[in-house]
């Protein structure tokens, strides 16, 4: 479940959907790179931006030659919360139930005989047990990654924050856990409880229509179409913000996305600004850099020339 960590506040956002399963099973890269270069303000050489999603399919971690090349040339790597031992064991009480409560205590027992029909479908020896301490929110975002996770693939950002570390590269992060994890944290029991409800709806309404949601995601990754994946990276959120947790969603997609781009661009400008002569890798959540209110656009409001490559 560590892994669960390191991907919940995109989880949510991986129920999505695209027709084209079999494309991404047929590349062996994406066909075109979620890749920018940073240029301009001052910068003696250029920086990159680099789009991700929180798999590990090989298609999705194995890098586009474009990606590899500005990978390889970096000397620093930033994802966007960080990947050592020391930082996930300190966020990892965050993931814990602080109410003396079980799950089951908690969400009732029409929610747990759904979570335990759900967990049964991903693997039949699969129940709730392992859940029981966990907070309700985590659970909800673990379902829909739970058999990447199974199957021990790490995702693309964890291997790239790896790679860099066996490189000698610098590496560092663009929030901390506990910032990105509190989003969750802060909900209320029965916004979680809500939450939980209708990521089980979302995966019961995908897997009637016969459709392979973290499938599909992945294939719009692969096809480097920028409005692909921002639709795809949009859809659960703007199916929750439609059902009868209007609010609920609308607060969630402001501050998981919108707000979070805000704060990484200004920390991407902050180390910009500090060290103009060195080559720095970025890798975020694709929705960062393909949304309206994306990353890209706030550097470039703040005087940064931003340029796809491979696109």
């Amino acid at each position: 479940m560590k892994r669960s960590i390191r991907c919940a506040a995109y989880s949510l956002a991986s129920i999505a959907l695209l027709g084209g399963q079999g494309f991404a099973q047929e590349q062996k890269h994406p066909l075109k790179p979620l890749l920018w270069k940073i240029e301009g303000k001052g910068l003696e050489t250029p920086s990159y931006l680099f789009g991700t999603i929180h798999l590990g399919s090989e298609q999705v971690t194995t890098l586009h030659p474009e990606a590899r090349k500005a990978f390889d040339s970096a000397d620093a790597l930033y994802t966007e919360v960080p990947f050592d031992v020391a930082s996930q064991l300190a966020a990892a009480p965050m993931m814990m139930r602080k109410d003396g409560k079980t799950l089951a205590e908690s969400i009732g027992k029409e929610l747990s005989d759904r979570l335990d029909e759900e967990l049964k479908l991903i693997n039949p020896a699969l129940d709730s047990t392992p859940f029981q301490p966990m907070a309700t929110w985590l659970v909800g975002m673990s379902l829909p990654l739970l058999p990447d996770q199974m199957a021990g693939k790490k995702a693309l950002d964890m291997q790239l924050w790896e790679q860099a570390a066996e490189a000698g590269k610098k590496t560092g992060a663009l929030e901390t856990l506990a910032g990105q994890l509190g989003i969750f944290a802060e909900l209320t029991e029965k916004e979680q409880v809500a939450l939980l409800s209708e990521t089980m709806r979302m995966l019961k309404k995908d897997r009637d229509a016969g459709r392979n949601s973290v499938a599909e995601l992945t294939a719009a990754y692969v096809s480097g179409d920028v409005a692909k994946v921002e639709a795809e990276m949009q859809r659960a959120m703007r199916e929750l913000a439609e059902s009868e947790h209007r609010e609920l969603g609308e607060r969630l997609m402001k501050r998981l996305i919108a707000d979070r781009d805000v704060i990484m661009a200004a920390t991407i400008a902050e180390i910009l600004a500090k060290e103009p002569g060195s080559v720095h890798f970025f890798a975020a959540g694709a929705g960062h850099f393909c949304s309206k209110t994306s990353i890209r656009s706030h550097l470039e409001k703040a005087g940064y020339t931003i340029t796809r490559i491979g696109g």
